[in-house]
């Protein structure tokens, strides 16, 4: 079972800090309003597929990247919140 992964907006939070810009500068230089980005960190916000194209530009890394991280965050919010015991099993492992 997975561990709980953070939100990619804590991950975002250290890259954010390592430029030593404010939300307001490095939100501009990603194109995209200071609300959007500190939402994003706040986790209040997905990291879309767009923003993890920005995001790969801007810090070096690549989108799949952040993709990965917004995914496994909620693949593993959903194993927790997602009630299977009544689905039907339709198929047996191979």
């Amino acid at each position: 079972m997975m561990h709980n992964p953070p939100h990619p907006g804590e991950i975002l939070k250290l890259y954010v800090e390592a430029t030593k810009k404010n939300i307001g500068q490095v939100a501009s230089a990603l194109g995209i309003s200071r609300k959007t980005l500190s939402l994003i960190l706040n986790g209040h916000a997905s990291v879309t597929a767009e923003m993890a194209v920005r995001f790969a530009a801007a810090f070096s890394t690549t989108a799949q990247f952040w993709v990965n991280q917004q995914k496994n965050y909620e693949l593993w919010n959903a194993t927790r919140n997602v009630d299977v015991s009544k689905i039907e099993h339709l198929l047996e492992p191979a």
